[in-house]
């Protein structure tokens, strides 16, 4: 992020550090939306140039060394447009300086104008370096793929998802498949669940709560020997975020949220969605949850919500 460091002080610093630099609510412990490092101006060199995520931000009207400088970016007509469109606050550009570059631009003609243009749409440019991320994450993760186990949900639960290479099943059941990456530094799981499309009422967020927790309480064990030792949605101590999203063009529900188990000697954090197949009238619940105790986990559940993206119901299902 390239800024004059009068501006990152001042209201204008505070709503950057609110959009960007916030901790994340669904995390156990303290990790910022986005990792960000600050540089003045006149210290950008050619090598922080070619960052693959790159953000100026501008004070037009602002007389400071820094904000001078930027200036240098923005034609004559770009200057007026703003000046007469306070709404025109961004505009982005790719491969600028590095290929698969994504360059943005925040501005306005004065600090206050500008500050409120960030902190109204503040999740809108989460989304925006969110999506950019998860797309480039996307091409790395499905370079290689369990193709044999994406055949066997496909052929056996009436859906397709992308499964990196390392996944194996946990357990299989007619409605209900578990699949992990176990290892000593990080656990990550997926799994898909159905039952019969009722009615709208079962994407409230109690009823949501409360199917995921059944299934949780019949299939996810906490400890393989130990059959009492199961999952639960931490509901007590921590909140379940809930939202209403657009999934590959389908209505859903999305939530994020932290699990334990029943006897409290496991948990961490989740995502999950909920949607409807119009064709087959089923109600699917797919999720993905980590274990990685002590470990920063913003990353791996980027990557968990990658691969539930990948989701979608297939019209072959048995009945």
């Amino acid at each position: 992020m390239v800024i004059d460091s009068a501006t990152y002080q001042g209201i204008v610093g505070d709503e950057i550090r609110s959009a960007f630099q916030s901790q994340v609510e669904f995390l156990p412990r303290p990790e910022s939306y986005f990792t960000v490092r600050v540089v003045q101006p006149d210290e950008l060199n050619d090598v922080l140039r070619t960052a693959k995520n790159l953000i100026y931000v501008t004070v037009l009207n602002d007389k400071g060394r820094g904000n001078r400088l930027l200036k240098s970016n923005f034609t004559k007509e770009t200057i007026e447009a703003v000046e007469k469109d306070p709404s025109i606050f961004r505009f982005s550009k790719q491969d600028e300086f590095a290929r698969g570059q994504e360059v943005l631009h925040l501005f306005s003609t004065d600090e206050e104008t500008l500050a409120k243009n960030i902190a109204e749409n503040k999740e809108a440019l989460r989304d925006y370096f969110n999506n950019l991320e998860n797309e480039r994450l996307s091409e790395k993760l499905f370079s290689t793929r369990e193709k044999g186990i994406e055949n066997f949900i496909t052929k056996n639960y009436g859906c397709e998802i992308k499964l990196p290479t390392g996944f194996e099943i946990a357990i299989n059941e007619s409605n209900f498949i578990w699949t992990r990456i176990l290892d000593p530094v990080v656990d990550k799981d997926i799994f898909i669940t159905y039952t019969d499309y009722a009615s709208q009422d079962q994407f409230t967020k109690e009823a949501l709560i409360n199917f995921r927790d059944s299934v949780a309480h019949q299939h996810i064990f906490g400890d393989p020997e130990n059959k009492d030792s199961f999952m639960v949605t931490e509901v007590e101590n921590f909140p379940v975020f809930y939202k209403e999203v657009n999934f590959n063009g389908k209505y859903a529900v999305q939530l994020r949220g932290m699990w334990k188990t029943n006897n409290f000697s496991m948990g961490g954090p989740f995502v999950s969605y909920a949607l409807v197949d119009e064709n087959t009238r089923r109600f699917y619940y797919i999720e993905g949850f980590l274990y990685s105790p002590g470990r920063k986990q913003r990353e791996y559940m980027r990557e968990l919500d990658v691969i539930l993206r990948s989701f979608e119901p297939v019209n072959n299902t048995k009945s």
